[in-house]
């Protein structure tokens, strides 16, 4: 059996050739050694072959820069696991000492593991994946990946967009909404994506997997935290209301605006992409395939939901999922 795992800023995502799948939230920032323990249930797994990993953690502010973070996560990986390979940008898998003599080279790896295993399959296509925080827009044309190998040079390039459905504060987003005239924001942390989605009916309070921005307001309370309601006062407080002055129907316009932004975001840098290496075909993973298809039909492109060829939890885990796959074959 092979295990693939994903490391990032706030969830740690496993997946096994076997079919088990985990998706964990578990925040680097607020305890970085918390990767020992989440683990260790996995390390006495029977019939264990070969352990890989990819990870993007290591941009997490607990870290003085992205160096420590990746030999942070590769120490407890090793510390846990007897043998690990790491995926690093040249697509190929070294141990931990090649983590040590070049560990940016493994930084912000696992789109690359993704769009590896996708390229094997679509040899021209953009591939999205839009996760709780990220999305990513990988051009992969004639079989080969053509986005840039950092996070900074995909910013650039419009193949890294900063924004998910579940984490992303709402004022990120917009900048204005309307309310039969038009209302500045705050800047304030009062509410999240997934509190726009909640409302909206796109997801429910199961998956509602993060902290919302007021959960210190709600211990030992987690299912009135991640209620409807709650999210929508979260929501009134972006525009220095409450859901007594705002109403509901204007909260709920504020959660329309909010995912209207987004998928207007990925329509342009889709717009780019497709352009600048002429594609056609967008294939979709992740947890927000649901925004990439509303964008994806606003330019006709065509739309292939990886849910749909692998299951919806393999697809909202596909980094860790391809890391799995790769090292089978490597």
């Amino acid at each position: 059996m092979f295990i693939g795992i994903d490391v990032g800023g706030a969830n740690t995502k496993i997946v096994t050739s076997d079919g088990l799948v985990k998706s964990l939230y578990a925040p680097l920032w607020k305890n970085k050694s918390i990767l020992y323990n989440l683990l260790s249930e996995y390390a006495a797994v029977s019939g264990l072959e070969a352990v890989g990993a990819v990870m993007t953690g290591e941009l997490c502010d607990c870290f003085v820069s992205r160096r420590e973070g990746v030999l942070h996560i590769k120490d407890a990986l090793s510390t846990v696991f007897k043998e690990v390979k790491f995926f690093n940008s040249y697509c190929t898998f070294k141990d931990s000492t090649a983590v040590d003599k070049a560990p940016l080279s493994f930084a912000s790896t696992n789109w690359l593991a993704s769009s590896m295993l996708i390229s094997e399959q679509y040899e021209d296509a953009i591939f999205v994946d839009l996760g709780s925080t990220t999305t990513d827009l990988i051009p992969i044309a004639g079989g080969e990946i053509k986005a840039g190998r950092t996070d900074l040079k995909r910013l650039k390039n419009g193949e890294l967009i900063y924004s998910g459905v579940r984490r992303t504060n709402v004022a990120t987003v917009l900048k204005s909404v309307e309310l039969g005239e038009e209302c500045s924001v705050s800047s304030e942390l009062f509410a999240i994506t997934a509190d726009a989605y909640l409302v909206l009916g796109y997801i429910t309070d199961a998956d509602y997997s993060c902290e919302s921005p007021d959960s210190y307001a709600f211990t030992d309370r987690e299912e009135a935290e991640k209620s409807r309601l709650s999210a929508m006062r979260r929501l009134a407080r972006v525009v220095c209301s409450d859901l007594e002055e705002l109403g509901e129907d204007n909260t709920v316009r504020i959660a329309a605006q909010v995912k209207r932004a987004q998928v207007d975001e990925l329509v342009a840098s889709l717009k780019q992409i497709k352009a600048k290496y002429q594609l056609e075909q967008v294939v979709s993973a992740g947890i927000g395939d649901f925004i990439v298809k509303e964008a994806a039909d606003s330019l006709n492109m065509p739309f292939l939901p990886l849910s749909a060829c692998y299951g919806k939890t393999i697809a909202a885990t596909f980094p860790a999922y391809a890391v799995a796959r790769l090292l089978e074959t490597f």
